[in-house]
């Protein structure tokens, strides 16, 4: 900086204390003097900006703000996860439209690995579904033609699809406009007037997702969804069932379990 001119004097060199104010804060000034800016040290205004998500590959920040227009037609579940990723300390999405919205990026079906072609040894096996192509050996499919997380779960559905029985994969479920949820199944079954919340856990060895679930479980009976035996609350029935370490998944538990809810259907 070369010569600062005041109202009553001219000065040479560096004004002795420099103010500055962001229009995100109107009438709030930062003041700076000429030792803050040495050489020595870390400076304390450092210009900011706007990086893609490809371009922050393999890059931390201590806070990252996550801006997301709606639509976003490059989004996929695996280039969510690494914006998510990026951060050390604090992660801001700044989401347009409803973020309740961006849970739907866990499903197979929002993921871009899912529909390369990298069979190098075999013919590809296309599968369209919903006007997107996947390769069928990379994505779980029901028999109804959906994506879901596991192969415990395509399980789970086939078997409730085998005894005609209707369900609903990941429905949105909220109570009292509060924090919204989504049951793996969820069955409503108008003759008994029963609803039934499905979940399978296949994960419970982590220590982050079994915390999550006792959370969620917690939620359930906070909201009045009881478990099969205590016999379900005034807002449904809560089912759940796991994955065995020792013996793997039960397709007979599978059975006995909608045996007892609706009876040889």
């Amino acid at each position: 900086m070369g010569q600062f001119k005041g109202p009553q004097a001219k000065y040479s060199g560096w004004p002795w204390k420099l103010e500055v104010e962001f229009t995100s804060q109107p009438l709030f000034t930062y003041g700076f003097t000429k030792r803050d800016f040495g050489e020595e040290g870390e400076a304390p205004l450092e210009l900011a900006y706007a990086l893609t998500v490809h371009k922050a590959q393999g890059s931390e920040f201590g806070t990252v703000i996550l801006v997301l227009p709606n639509p976003c037609r490059l989004l996929t579940r695996e280039l969510l996860y690494t914006a998510l990723t990026r951060q050390k300390n604090r992660i801001v999405v700044l989401c347009q439209g409803d973020p309740a919205e961006l849970r739907n990026y866990a499903r197979s079906e929002y993921s871009e690995t899912a529909r390369r072609l990298t069979n190098l040894f075999t013919e590809p096996e296309p599968v369209v579904l919903k006007e997107r192509r996947y390769d069928g050996k990379h994505i779980h499919r029901t028999k109804r033609a959906e994506l879901v997380m596991s192969k415990s779960e395509v399980i789970i559905a086939n078997q409730l699809y085998h005894r005609s029985i209707d369900y609903a994969y990941e429905k949105e479920l909220r109570f009292g406009g509060g924090r919204t949820c989504r049951p793996d199944f969820t069955i409503e079954d108008a003759a008994s007037g029963l609803t039934v919340y499905w979940e399978h856990l296949g994960m419970l060895t982590d220590a982050d997702y079994r915390k999550r679930w006792e959370l969620k479980r917690e939620w359930y009976r906070d909201n009045g969804v009881l478990p099969l035996s205590e016999g379900g609350g005034p807002n449904g029935m809560l089912i759940v069932t796991s994955d065995d370490l020792q013996s793997g998944f039960d397709c007979g538990e599978i059975d006995r379990i909608i045996d007892k809810l609706f009876g040889n259907v």
